[in-house]
């Protein structure tokens, strides 16, 4: 379940790995890009949790009493509680914002990811890639970023039933 709160938050974000809790304190944008680009979203969470949760999950991936798929669950999870939006989204503008001609215009727009939280620094690249857009490209912009990728199409819940959004496509400009 997203968040959108969590976006703007600076507070500690606690997840559940394996029924043990881990606290995730708050780090800007630029160190989850870091951790990111260090180890995709799988295991992000070993750079961005604090370091008894960090200890704790080494330590239990080392014992072989943590299966790495629920480590890198618990990353996804982490990146859904602190960009407040599905992993995957949030994962994508990440990914999306180092993109030399994304980052120039988000850097000369004075947007700073060593002082804004991961979740601002999406709506930020959000903002900057659809500012322009119609709203066709916008939808459509908007729909494969929301896509989950394959396997975790059962985590996609995005509060709207297919007639609603059926309804939107329709009575977008230039659709019929």
């Amino acid at each position: 379940m997203t968040d959108p709160y969590a976006a703007i938050s600076r507070s500690p974000a606690t997840i559940t790995v394996a029924g043990h809790p881990v606290t995730i304190p708050y780090r800007p944008a630029a160190a989850w890009l870091t951790a990111l680009a260090d180890s995709r979203p799988s295991l992000a969470l070993m750079r961005v949790s604090d370091e008894p949760s960090r200890s704790w999950l080494i330590g239990q991936l080392a014992a072989g009493a943590l299966p790495l798929e629920t480590a890198v669950q618990g990353s996804y999870d982490a990146l859904t509680a602190v960009g407040g939006r599905p992993w995957w989204e949030t994962y994508r503008l990440g990914v999306l914002s180092t993109d030399t001609a994304t980052l120039g215009h988000l850097v000369l727009a004075g947007v700073d990811p060593a002082v804004r939280t991961l979740g601002e620094w999406c709506a930020a690249v959000y903002t900057l890639l659809t500012r322009n857009a119609k709203p066709e490209e916008v939808f459509k912009f908007d729909a494969q970023l929301a896509a989950p990728p394959p396997g975790f199409e059962d985590e996609w819940d995005d509060d709207q039933d297919f007639a609603a959004m059926a309804e939107a496509a329709r009575n977008l400009p230039g659709m019929s």
